[in-house]
């Protein structure tokens, strides 16, 4: 590449390293916000959903919006969202509040995320070096990822971890001087084009009332009548989005791309690699803190196998996309993922990290050769003038999985834990009622709540109670991966499925 495509990715590396830093790092805090906030588990996976539903929702319309008006300009704009409500996150007095501060952050990342990957997909020197502009800004949000962690661990070993927030402050204005001083000025952009609105609303609202029925199932109970008739109003909006697809003038839902086997099956791909890895960001660290006794920077430390791997993993997935194409990459991506997904489920309990470490390296290694591959394979398989929009649908699919993934193995895990917990105490002689029990089973013995029950037993009964949430937690987790296994695998039948020569002729 020549010197100014060069400056062109380091300029979008920094963005995606700001991006990247968020993700992960906001959920190494869930365990501290539980604290702060005496909240449990189903309330608190919100954190890491709402970001992810806002983000994936935004961008198709924020690609769109990059292709009408300027790559550029939109990623200003969306910096701009991200830095305002990186400061209300540091502000918030209470979990709604910071749950919907998450929402705003979401926004404005997935006004960022598209047009980084369409700049750096339209604006290098040579065609043949797309994969690997590509492959280099994932590495910049994975490299993000390894940080991120880091950085929160740093925070609540300050004392707080409001200050992850206020170190987002500090990236987003990076991120923002450097698109403003490095990034060139767009003077061409595509005309006439128009944003689904409804096709959003209706999709956005679907998995929105999806995930707060997996949140609330528990509590309601899964076969009460308010909990169906949440499922059902879901479900018709899904059935209906399709619907109001074909009415609209300018669809979510292209219908030359829709119509095309391949490239469904590449957005296919796009969605269940991030099952285990969602999954995995999510209880690996709780686990570490919450059964090993970690802290959050040595939970940090301790998730540097996935996150390590996904950051160098994302450059050498994008080399060797043109020698090796992506059917198989693809697929000896999700077997790794499985098999990662499967080991958690079967390792005996007791090992303490070595019971996680394989599955974490798989995992990442899994996500590795999957995440960019796929990604790319869809953003290469259209016209460059379609970059924006089809980047923003492809991490659109995988990012809304991702939120669905999450709340479906929470649910899963709550119930086996909640099970598993209750025997437990019934076999130590100790009575306890069940709302007692989801307190304990939900969220950490740090809360409130979880004192104000805990002051009522004897030292004995409380060292009893803590080794029953322990070996409960274990158990609701290996159950958690059981779901995320199912969800993988089915990304080796898609990737055995994926004809390359089809794909890339979508629009050739």
């Amino acid at each position: 590449m020549d010197r100014t495509s060069i400056i062109k990715v380091i300029t979008l590396m920094v963005t995606a390293f700001g991006i990247g830093i968020d993700f992960t790092g906001a959920l190494m805090l869930v365990p501290a916000i539980e604290n702060s906030f005496d909240a449990d588990i189903t309330s608190s996976q919100w954190v890491l959903n709402i970001y992810a539903l806002f983000f994936a929702m935004t961008m198709v319309a924020g690609g769109r919006l990059g292709d009408m008006y300027g790559h550029r300009r939109v990623m200003i704009i969306g910096l701009t969202i991200f830095l305002f409500s990186s400061v209300l996150c540091f502000v918030a007095p209470g979990l709604d509040y910071l749950i919907g501060a998450r929402a705003l952050q979401g926004i404005g990342a997935g006004c960022v995320w598209p047009c980084t990957l369409a700049f750096g997909a339209t604006k290098v020197s040579k065609p043949e070096h797309r994969a690997l502009v590509m492959g280099l800004i994932l590495a910049g949000v994975t490299t993000g990822n390894v940080f991120g962690p880091m950085i929160s661990g740093a925070a609540v070993n300050f004392g707080d971890w409001r200050l992850f927030f206020l170190a987002n402050v500090v990236f987003s204005c990076i991120s923002m001087a450097t698109a403003v001083l490095l990034m060139e000025r767009e003077t061409q952009h595509k005309q006439g084009e128009h944003i689904d609105f409804a096709g959003m609303g209706i999709l956005s609202f679907a998995v929105l009332l999806l995930l707060y029925g997996l949140d609330v199932g528990a509590d309601w109970g899964w076969t009460s009548v308010p909990l169906l008739l949440l499922f059902f109003v879901s479900a018709v909006l899904f059935i209906l989005f399709p619907r109001v697809e074909k009415r609209v003038k300018e669809p979510l839902l292209l219908p030359q791309l829709m119509q095309n086997r391949e490239f469904l099956i590449t957005l296919g791909l796009n969605m269940f690699n991030v099952s285990a890895a969602f999954v995995g960001l999510l209880y690996f660290p709780q686990y570490m803190q919450k059964v090993l006794g970690w802290s959050v920077l040595q939970s940090a430390l301790g998730l540097a196998p996935l996150t390590v791997l996904l950051a160098v993993g994302s450059i050498v997935s994008g080399t060797l996309y043109n020698d090796f194409g992506p059917k198989r990459l693809l697929f000896w991506g999700y077997l790794c993922a499985t098999v990662g997904a499967a080991s958690i489920v079967v390792m005996p309990a007791g090992l303490g990290y070595f019971q996680i470490l394989p599955g974490m390296a798989l995992i990442g290694l899994g996500a590795t050769l999957t995440v960019g591959p796929s990604g790319t394979a869809a953003v290469c398989a259209v016209k460059p003038e379609r970059a924006g929009l089809v980047g923003g649908l492809s991490f659109m699919t995988h990012l809304v999985y991702g939120a669905i993934s999450v709340a479906g193995a929470t649910a899963v895990m709550y119930v086996t834990s909640l099970s598993s917990l209750r025997k437990q105490l019934e076999a130590a002689g100790i009575s306890m009622s069940e709302a007692d029990q989801k307190v304990l089973n939900g969220g950490t013995l740090a809360t409130d709540s979880a004192q104000a029950i805990l002051r009522h037993l004897n030292p004995a009964e409380v060292e009893k109670v803590k080794a029953a949430i322990s070996t409960a937690f274990d158990s609701g987790m290996n159950m958690a991966f059981a779901f995320a296994t199912l969800s993988v695998a089915v990304g080796i039948v898609l990737a055995l499925m994926l004809d390359e020569q089809k794909l890339h002729k979508v629009e050739g």
